[in-house]
């Protein structure tokens, strides 16, 4: 479940290495994402306020989705405001941490090469935590709610 997301011409630009451009992209994009979260933590939900949206599990189920005030609640972590980002939503944590946790994993697979692989499947287990923390969360969310 790793997040690339700078355009592949540009990643190409820094390395010719297939391995190496995947370890830069995520590393850069984690870096990006983090940075967005912490530079417009006052102002993102007024931006994206303005967006059209709609939660798909609210419409056709009527309950709210796994990942519903994430977004909200990363904003409040970088506010230092864990309580709102606890009541708001709690794998909001989890989120945070697994940014951090693939920033880490990335700067190391680049300083040590022959590392990929297994960062690569430490990556793919700690993402399958993430959604499975998630959906426990969620589940537990949707079920005391009721």
């Amino acid at each position: 479940m790793e997040i690339s997301i700078v355009p592949r011409w540009l990643i190409c630009l820094l390395s010719k290495d297939i391995i190496r451009q995947n370890d830069i992209n995520i590393l850069i994009s984690n870096i990006l994402i983090i940075l967005i979260f912490i530079l417009f933590r006052n102002s993102l939900i007024g931006i994206l306020d303005n967006f059209p949206h709609f939660c798909l599990f609210d419409k056709l189920l009527g309950i709210q989705c796994p990942v519903c005030g994430t977004t909200r609640a990363l904003c409040e972590i970088a506010n230092g405001n864990l309580k709102n980002a606890y009541y708001l939503n709690l794998s909001s944590f989890f989120v945070a941490i697994f940014f951090l946790i693939q920033i880490l994993l990335r700067v190391y697979s680049l300083l040590h090469i022959k590392s990929t692989t297994k960062v690569n499947l430490i990556s793919k287990h700690s993402g399958n935590i993430l959604l499975v923390a998630i959906v426990i969360n969620w589940i537990v969310s949707v079920t005391s709610s009721h």
